[in-house]
């Protein structure tokens, strides 16, 4: 690699992010923004009624700050970054948002909260707010093209570090940043990306997401006041790529790779949750849940359940003995007793009294995992149940319902969404915030949805 390719990188990024342009983006990147940004807003509603986001809103109105961006379901306006850290924290709370390979994380979660604080401050229309969110999808993805493979592996939360760059990214684009100013804004975002994924089942996973959130937004904010940092923050040798890759391979030649013309929105795509768990426990939700109805199995049937999945499956859902709600989200063998207990995995089962409940905890005990390399990282496995009459059966998937090889209709996403918001939301509220979230494109600025989203429970 030349001096030249390895300066060029920061640079090259700025300028994609100031010159882009929606009429140059192709629709199907504008379709899949525009169902992202319905999915995440929708649940970011669940977590208003959850204990952790009742902490962070209460938290963050005792801070006060300028009222100048909407806390969601909050009943009250805030600093721009203080808004962004709520909703984002609000978003990842019931682990319900997408999630895509082509970022090792959550794409959205990071990025939708910084991008409602920096259009409202901006009056943004809502084309603008689609162009952004494009904008900083494709940056996370060159982001992490610099870091990978080592990046999540070494513990680094994607969704912490990498959305740090991608609200950054957001929120530079809808403050009309400059490419000089731009620069800076990723210099001050890179020195705030952080997550750890030992944290994963706590109430610190969705702080990750919120504070990319509220660093994306204080960046471009800074930068826009001429706040400085190095220029060539991704590329130079204590920057973002050589420290968060460790002593990994990131391809930094790669980073900037079509950057623009080849849309990984469209060529990877976004996994949407069918379930609020983590994304690596849902292939095996499926295959129970498959296995489940085409044997006419029970829970008292069963003599053993396992699944056989990828190391860095196991290593993201590592609880095997869950004792909170919290926890169960990121346990294979909750996941897979509730689906035979329950026929589902839904919101009112991630709790503490649900995971503690004497029933699925013995069924729990016949649950077991085995690592098999063989088996699609991240995405895949194997469940295999066997009954106390002496049969088996088997099934494998290589990625979950709700991936772009198997991806949900518009209606499906439409019908979560609403379930999601009238959690907080009046039936004519939801229906015409969905009116609104669907023509997006068309709206001149956001200051009728978030007097609409602003609304306390």
């Amino acid at each position: 690699m030349t001096e030249d390719v390895k300066l060029q990188i920061t640079e090259k990024l700025a300028r994609f992010i100031v010159d882009s342009s929606y009429d140059k983006m192709p629709p199907q990147a504008i379709e899949t923004a525009k169902r992202a940004l319905l999915d995440c807003l929708g649940v970011s509603f669940t977590g208003v009624v959850t204990h952790e986001g009742n902490l962070i809103t209460e938290f963050v109105r005792e801070l006060g700050g300028n009222p100048a961006a909407s806390v969601i379901g909050g009943g009250f306006r805030t600093s721009a970054p203080l808004a962004a850290l709520v909703n984002g924290i609000l978003a990842h709370a019931e682990d319900f948002d997408d999630w895509t390979f082509a970022t090792l994380g959550h794409p959205t979660v990071p990025m939708l909260p910084a991008i409602l604080a920096a259009a409202e401050l901006s009056k943004a229309s809502g084309r603008e707010v689609i162009e952004a969110y494009i904008i900083g999808f494709e940056t996370q993805c060159a982001t992490v093209r610099g870091v990978s493979p080592t990046h999540y592996m070494r513990g680094w939360h994607a969704t912490g570090t990498i959305g740090t760059m991608g609200a950054a990214t957001a929120a530079a684009r809808l403050l009309k940043l400059d490419v000089q100013q731009t620069r800076m804004a990723l210099g001050i975002a890179a020195s705030q990306a952080c997550g750890l994924r030992q944290n994963f089942g706590t109430m610190t996973k969705p702080f990750h997401p919120g504070n990319a959130a509220r660093s994306g937004v204080m960046a471009a904010m800074l930068a826009k006041r001429g706040f400085t940092a190095h220029p060539d923050i991704m590329e130079e040798r204590f920057g973002f790529f050589n420290v968060y890759k460790g002593n990994g391979q990131g391809e930094l030649e790669q980073v900037t790779e079509g950057l623009g013309k080849d849309y990984v929105i469209i060529n990877t795509g976004v996994t949407f949750k069918l379930y609020p768990s983590c994304g690596e426990t849902h292939s095996t939700i499926d295959l129970v849940l498959e296995l489940a109805k085409q044997h006419n199995i029970t829970p008292l049937d069963v003599e053993s359940a396992e699944v056989a999945v990828h190391e860095s499956t196991s290593s993201v859902a590592f609880y095997t003995e869950p004792k909170t709600g919290l926890q169960g989200k990121f346990s294979l063998e909750y996941c897979m007793a509730r689906a035979l207990l329950d026929g589902w995995a839904s919101l009112e089962h991630f709790t503490d009294e649900k995971v503690n409940e004497p029933g699925v905890q013995e069924l729990i005990k016949k649950m077991g995992r085995r690592i098999d390399d063989s088996v699609p990282p991240i995405a895949g496995a194997s469940v295999t149940i066997r009954l106390t009459d002496g049969r088996e059966f088997s099934q494998k998937a290589d990625a979950p319902k709700g991936s772009p090889q198997s991806p949900p209709t518009y209606e499906e996403l439409v019908s979560k969404y609403r379930d999601c918001a009238l959690l907080v939301l009046s039936p004519k509220d939801v229906e015409r915030s969905l009116q609104l979230m669907e023509n997006l494109e068309e709206l001149t600025e956001l200051t009728e949805l978030m007097a609409i989203v602003i609304k306390p429970k």
